[in-house]
């Protein structure tokens, strides 16, 4: 295919007419544009077609002996399997209380004959395109309700795992490759004397003497490798103090982030009803 070609996305078309030159004409005027046929010549044939293999798109003549164009539709827009599928009607009737009669029973646009290959082509890719979009929308909104209820369940969770965490009476600090604090529990908060939210815009080098800015990377390095252990430290608090620390500690990888996931327990004892 070169640059100036577009290729239609190929869609299932079902024609139905009771004249067989009608059908031929419509079959070769669309099938030049890549779309698959598939042709009836009346109602009751285009109704068991349509349950048994869903078209894209239908157009229906509306003079038709036994059922007529408007009784079809009917049937059509009465079946949850047919509802959703664009009709439209094909007829040499012009008159508007044809076309208000076609639209009112379910029909989505409306072509006269003798047909104009242009009006043709132009109704059935812009009822396609419709069509489309419309799937997009409904997958789009399928996958976004998914996401909402995951991320109800994801916070449900995150708040059931803070409150566990938050019962701990050691610190727990959650660290990203950065230094930075991404989780602290409710013991580290009393313990340093700072709120969740200022620690959290906190990093390691802000309370730890032994961890100063311009080694963390050198020293992330040594932690990462070592998996999970523990050492003694100093951790200062918002008053001043500095308070011997022993830290545990393992590493984590989650969505291609890694963390330290640290344990402090403070080797004084400290009066934390005040």
């Amino acid at each position: 295919m070169n640059n100036h070609q577009v290729r239609l996305p190929k869609a299932n078309i079902l024609v139905v007419d009771d004249i067989p030159d009608n059908l031929r004409l419509l079959s070769a005027m669309l099938t030049q544009l890549g779309y698959e046929i598939r042709r009836v010549i009346n109602g009751s044939t285009a109704l068991k077609t349509a349950q048994a293999a869903p078209p894209d798109l239908i157009l229906l003549d509306i003079m038709m002996p036994e059922m007529n164009g408007y009784e079809v539709c009917q049937h059509l827009k009465a079946s949850e399997r047919t509802r959703d599928i664009p009709v439209i009607f094909i007829s040499a009737l012009d008159e508007v209380f044809d076309k208000v009669k076609a639209f009112a029973v379910g029909g989505v646009d409306y072509i006269t004959k003798p047909f104009s290959e242009e009006e043709v082509f132009a109704r059935v890719e812009n009822n396609l395109t419709i069509r489309r979009l419309q799937k997009q929308l409904i997958e789009q909104n399928i996958l976004l309700q998914q996401e909402i209820c995951d991320r109800k369940k994801a916070e449900s969770a995150l708040r059931l795992s803070q409150f566990y965490l938050d019962r701990f009476k050691d610190s727990i600090f959650f660290v990203n490759s950065n230094a930075q604090f991404v989780y602290v529990n409710e013991a580290a908060c009393c313990i340093l004397g700072y709120s969740r939210e200022q620690l959290l815009t906190m990093t390691v080098h802000d309370i730890d003497p032994n961890f100063p800015a311009q080694t963390w990377h050198s020293q992330w390095q040594k932690l990462k490798y070592q998996e999970s252990s523990s050492f003694e430290s100093i951790h200062r608090t918002q008053d001043g103090r500095n308070l011997p620390v022993k830290i545990s500690f393992s590493h984590l990888e989650f969505k291609e982030q890694q963390y330290l996931c640290t344990s402090a327990y403070y080797l004084t004892n400290l009066d934390l009803s005040n």
